[in-house]
């Protein structure tokens, strides 16, 4: 403050600098005038026959981990969205800043999500657009349409805004389609309803929300006209539509809010009367502006507006954001100039004349410089996209300003309310947008900065219109224990930290808890996706659940509900030391994502895998090579640490099946060329189909064909190997000179993975003794490629077969080997315990858990120390 008030001074002392700064800066605002008369004088009339270029990739969409147990686990998606919703029905959304700086035209992975119901799965080859009309008169020639036909018809190409009604975002992409009134045309329909007549258009969509079917209606002459632009829209920036907005097709209205336009579209008719679907004029947070004064979204008053024409939403409202400063940036001091910038648009077509911004709460105003797409204009007066401002100011006016406001204009000298008009849904807000400094200190340095807030941030409790810590924590608990009944059990957090086992396993969920021990044997994440929030009373449970489980889940999961934390257990799971966990494990996903920054694999969101070569190892083995997606002429890399696995998943129409499984190729970074091999077994019936084939996925893969694909995504598991006798498990360094290895059946391949990294490393003089355990010698994996290995290893590795049942069990006997892992073979073929050793073990339970690790922990192995399993 000192700086600035001295700064201040001495311009007072010296009016010529002040006279000749004002100049300049007159002068170069006239240079920005002229600039944006000479843009809005090129500005171009949109002809419809744009090619849409293809902006963006599909590879920075993926699978999402948090979907793989949903409905909608085949969807890709952006990382880079906001999750609203973590669960089907998605609502998602892009961080503002993120949105506005790629520029006019939005990538489809940053463009916002408003799902009513799951997402259906509709096919180009078989999906139909049904057009038809009641009275059947209307339209004559009603006809069936094929998505073929509708492409073969004329179709325009042209940039639409779309904003939802309910929120301040927009986006503008580049849509290609049908005019409706093309489709009407072809099929007999009238340009004009008889005398008196009044006739709607409806759509409907094939998704199946909780009020039923998405369906509304607009009126038949406003379709019908041409200088609207009503679309039945099939691609969107050059691309096939994406399933999340619309795939096969949707209808697009350009100037009309989000909840107009249906996705997913399967009926299109005229009718006489206007649409009675519960979307189109019930209790929808998407169609309707109720009154202020009604206060009850129940109340009778209530309920005869929401079927009031007055208050159903169409045309889009006048409306601005500010997007730089954007939320807790910092401002630099080093610069004499800050750049104000954000996005403005206006709905029906409408031009945004002018937008300012205010520093000084609203007493004056600063022009704002527009920039528009290059041929915004349709029919010589419509704006159907939205544009881009600016406005340079001082760092030190902004530094002295305690907020920022922003607003436009419009065409017919409309603008922004000063304040929102308060109604019961929160629909259409397009007050003056604000945001406001708050003066921050550094606790390890006690660097003071100033800091922007916007009012909310999507997706979190930041924001400067948040209630205090105090009263978040009072409204929290509140909320859930609000129905809880007198009679449910109350559990402090001591009480449920006693039940931490997989015999006795209780967790935390919306401060809920549930035994859930039963659900351990039969969870599609196996209990290992369950046991590290047993007996624990924090967020990150609930955050984690919320993310993945849909309404089968809930059921199941209400199946196992025995009560709820106390309030003081509420209490400190809502304050800001209960939070802690979930933050940490925040911070984690965000260290891993930048570590894995240029591959395509990623530890949390599916990549897709093509097959490239199946080789056939034995009747039932196979060798399946997958590469990586790459751009053409791009090289990326599987990056797969020594010890780790990848995990796959298959989609079924019911579920998401979910395996690990350890590639035997690449193993050393040489080897990386962006493809890796699965050596895979495969359980097969038998001749009589006695014996029932096992191995979901691996009977997947082995239908696979060449070119198809699979969901991956890795690095997964908690050992690393180093080189030397050197790794990590779960982040704890071991350092060993003898390796003992268990293997059972498949589990044989990170043994492998190890055993390759030592001996083609001459550096690592690591000493290794296998012990492979098999029905029979068929069984064996890698049986060529081990023996090769321990002939080359010169002794540095031993191998030790073991068949329960060998093809000529006397011959067998004859060579020593056994059928059954005993202390006998261990203490025979294995390094002792104490002799600078470690043991890995992997197999089915019934060896690993029956067998092998009670006989190594009675001969002195430790769990965690000296015994790790992959």
């Amino acid at each position: 403050m000192t700086r600035k008030n001295k700064s201040r001074k001495a311009k007072k002392k010296d009016p010529s600098l002040s006279a000749c700064t004002k100049d300049e800066e007159e002068e170069e605002f006239i240079r920005h005038i002229i600039e944006e008369q000479k843009h809005l004088s090129q500005l171009k009339n949109h002809d419809g026959k744009t090619v849409a270029p293809l902006l963006e990739n599909n590879l920075e969409m993926y699978i999402a981990e948090d979907d793989q147990f949903s409905p909608e686990n085949w969807i890709p998606r952006s990382s880079a969205l906001t999750r609203l919703a973590g669960k089907s029905p998605l609502n998602a959304e892009p961080p503002l800043s993120e949105l506005f700086d790629v520029g006019m035209i939005t990538p489809t992975r940053l463009h916002y999500v408003r799902n009513h119901g799951e997402v259906p799965r509709l096919n180009w080859e078989t999906h139909t657009l049904d057009v038809y009309s009641d009275p059947a008169d209307i339209l004559p020639n009603a006809k069936c349409f094929s998505m073929d036909e509708l492409a073969a018809m004329d179709s325009i190409c042209m940039p639409v805004n779309i904003a939802c009604d309910n929120n301040r975002r927009g986006e503008y992409n580049l849509f290609r389609g049908v005019l409706a009134r093309d489709l009407l045309l072809a099929c007999g329909a009238p340009e004009d309803p008889p005398p008196g007549k009044k006739w709607f258009l409806h759509y409907e969509g094939a998704d199946i929300c909780s009020g039923g079917t998405y369906a509304t209606s607009i009126p038949y002459l406003y379709a019908m006209d041409p200088m609207n632009d009503v679309m039945i829209a099939y691609e969107m920036n050059g691309r096939a539509l994406h399933p999340d907005h619309g795939y096969p097709i949707r209808s697009i209205i350009p100037g009309f809010v989000g909840g107009r336009l249906v996705k997913w579209l399967k009926k299109l008719w005229v009718s006489e009367e206007e649409s009675t679907n519960w979307y189109h004029v019930s209790l929808t947070r998407d169609s309707r502006v109720i009154p202020s004064f009604v206060t009850e979204q129940d109340s009778l008053l209530a309920k005869v507006f929401y079927h009031h024409p007055s208050t159903a939403c169409y045309e889009q409202v006048l409306n601005s954001a500010i997007c730089h400063p954007s939320h807790r940036e910092e401002l630099p001091t080093d610069q004499k100039k800050y750049r104000i910038q954000g996005y403005a648009y206006a709905g029906g077509g409408a031009e945004v004349t002018k937008v300012e911004v205010s520093l000084d709460e609203g007493k004056t105003w600063k022009y704002c410089f527009r920039r528009w797409p290059d041929a915004p204009l349709r029919h010589g007066r419509k704006f159907w996209t939205w544009l881009h401002w600016y406005c340079d100011v001082k760092v030190e006016e902004i530094l002295d300003a305690k907020e920022i406001r922003c607003r436009a204009w419009d065409s017919q000298k409309n603008t922004q309310p000063d304040n929102f008009t308060w109604n019961i849904l929160g629909t259409l807000n397009n007050s003056i947008y604000r945001i406001r400094s708050t003066t921050v200190i550094d606790e390890k340095t006690g660097t003071v900065s100033v800091q922007w807030l916007h009012p909310v941030v999507p997706g979190s409790d930041d924001g400067w219109m948040k209630p205090s810590p105090e009263e978040q924590v009072k409204m929290k608990v509140e909320e859930l224990t609000a129905g809880a009944g007198d009679r449910d059990n109350q559990f402090t957090i001591e009480e449920v930290a006693k039940h931490a086992s997989t015999d006795d396993c209780w967790i935390v969920i919306n401060n809920k808890v549930y035994d859930v021990t039963s659900a351990l044997s039969w969870h599609p994440g196996g209990a290992n996706a369950i046991m590290p929030h047993a007996g624990k009373c924090h967020m990150e449970t609930t955050l984690e659940y919320a993310s993945i489980h849909d309404d089968y889940a809930n059921k199941k999961r209400d199946e196992c509900y025995i009560g709820v934390l106390t309030k003081k257990g509420i209490e400190l799971m809502n304050t800001d030391s209960g939070k802690d966990d979930a933050k940490h494990a925040h911070e984690a996903r965000a260290k891993e994502a930048k570590e894995r920054e240029g591959y395509p694999l990623k530890k949390h969101s599916w990549c897709p895998a093509t097959l490239v070569k199946k080789t056939e190892l034995s009747h039932d083995t196979r060798r399946y090579t997958f590469v990586l997606p790459a751009e053409e002429g791009e090289k990326v890399k599987v990056g797969l640490p020594i010890g780790n696995h990848l995990a796959i998943g298959v989609h079924f129409k019911d579920r998401m099946v979910v395996r690990p499984y350890t590639p035997t190729r690449p193993i050393f970074a040489s080897e990386d060329d962006g493809t890796f091999d699965l050596v895979v077994k495969s359980y097969f019936p038998d001749e009589k189909g006695k014996f029932p084939p096992g191995g979901t996925v691996g009977n997947y893969l082995d239908c696979l064909e060449e070119g198809e694909q699979i969901d991956v995504k890795g690095p997964m598991g908690e050992i690393i190997y180093y080189g030397k006798g050197k790794f990590t498990s779960d982040g704890k360094e071991f350092q060993f000179s003898k390796i003992n290895l268990l293997a059972g059946g498949s589990g044989i391949t990170p043994h492998y993975q190890l055993i390759h990294a030592i001996i083609l490393d001459e550096t690592d003089d690591t000493k290794l003794r296998l012990v492979y355990c098999n029905n029979s010698e068929d069984d064996i994996l890698l049986f060529e490629d081990l023996n090769g290995l321990a002939e080359r290893s010169k002794g540095q590795l031993e191998i030790w077969h073991i068949l329960s049942h060998p093809r000529n069990e006397e011959d067998w006997k004859k060579t020593g080997g056994t059928g059954h892992f005993d202390e006998n073979v261990m203490k025979e073929r294995m390094f002792e315990p104490a002799d600078d050793c470690c043991v890995f073990v992997c197999g089915p339970p019934g060896l690993v858990e029956k067998a092998g690790k009670p006989s190594l922990e009675k001969w002195g192995f430790k769990d965690a120390e000296s015994m790790f399993g992959w």
